[in-house]
């Protein structure tokens, strides 16, 4: 490690402090990323680490009436295991208990993964179809931004340097609905996703669609919905045929929006064969991850 210095606020007001005044600062949250790249090249000799793993105001997770407000340092151990988080938003909790091992997950901040902005963060899907925002700390100000305008490419966000993620905002969904988060790695455990798929679905006493929300995660440049797609159930009773165009819609954003790929002719049947089989199980009345 070459770090030109290193800070550990004790409070958040510290933390702002040592940002306005640091020389090149970088944040370390849960350090799962950070760690792992400053054995490469010297990647962060000039930079001054300011620590905020663990800052009190950063860790908790509250709720209004509409909304979970989950604190940027919170792991995703604590978000997998939140009686809220579950109640309310099942399909976040199933997709951080997919990530890494049981250590990392004990590490790892919802607001890393964020700003760390990998294309296969497994939390990244569920968090779109939650209507995800994130409030940012910005010289002095607190802004309050959707999900896909602070991530902006592969590993690229547009987070300026001295900016600090407070808290992660998510819509509650509609009491009753089912969801399914559904990894796909090339083996069960310990492995980057090769895609993810977030669902969340919800019908009344007739089987008529009331909500519906999917979308795919490790396969688009960054956090997408599909407004469209999602309309395209809502108040129907489904048909297989329904469902399958549901699935080839979802499959077709895949060249579409990121390019025609040598994994392309992989990607989308699997992603066909996977929504159909998630949206059958959920208007049966299964709900899985």
């Amino acid at each position: 490690m070459e770090f030109q210095s290193y800070q550990k606020p004790a409070t958040l007001d510290e933390a702002l402090a040592a940002l306005r005044t640091a020389h090149q600062p970088l944040l370390l949250a849960g350090g799962t990323d950070v760690l792992v790249n400053a054995r490469e090249e010297h990647r962060y000799q000039d930079r001054s680490v300011i620590d905020i793993y663990g800052l009190p105001e950063l860790t908790g997770i509250t709720e209004t009436e509409r909304e979970l407000i989950i604190g940027a340092g919170v792991t995703h151990a604590q978000i997998a295991a939140s009686p809220l988080v579950r109640a309310h938003c099942g399909v976040l909790s199933a997709a951080c208990n997919t990530v890494g091992s049981l250590q990392i997950r004990n590490h790892a901040t919802i607001g890393g993964n964020i700003a760390n902005a990998s294309p296969a963060a497994d939390s990244l899907a569920a968090l779109a179809i939650l209507g995800a925002e994130v409030e940012i700390a910005r010289g002095g100000q607190t802004l309050r931004l959707p999900l896909s305008d602070v991530i902006a490419r592969p590993y690229r966000t547009t987070l300026e340097e001295r900016d600090l993620i407070l808290r992660v905002i998510v819509q509650k969904l509609p009491a009753g609905c089912r969801y399914n988060f559904y990894k796909l790695g090339r083996r069960r455990a310990l492995a980057i996703s090769r895609m993810t798929i977030a669902t969340a679905l919800c019908v009344d006493d007739h089987g008529v669609v009331t909500f519906f929300s999917m979308t795919m995660g490790a396969t688009f440049p960054k956090p997408l919905v599909f407004p469209e797609i999602n309309a395209m159930l809502t108040g129907k009773k489904p048909t297989d045929e329904d469902i399958a165009a549901v699935a080839k819609a979802l499959s077709d954003k895949i060249p579409e929006i990121a390019g025609i790929r040598a994994s392309t002719k992989y990607k989308q049947p699997v992603c066909r064969n996977l929504c159909e089989r998630i949206l059958k199980q959920l208007l049966g009345g299964e709900s899985h991850a």
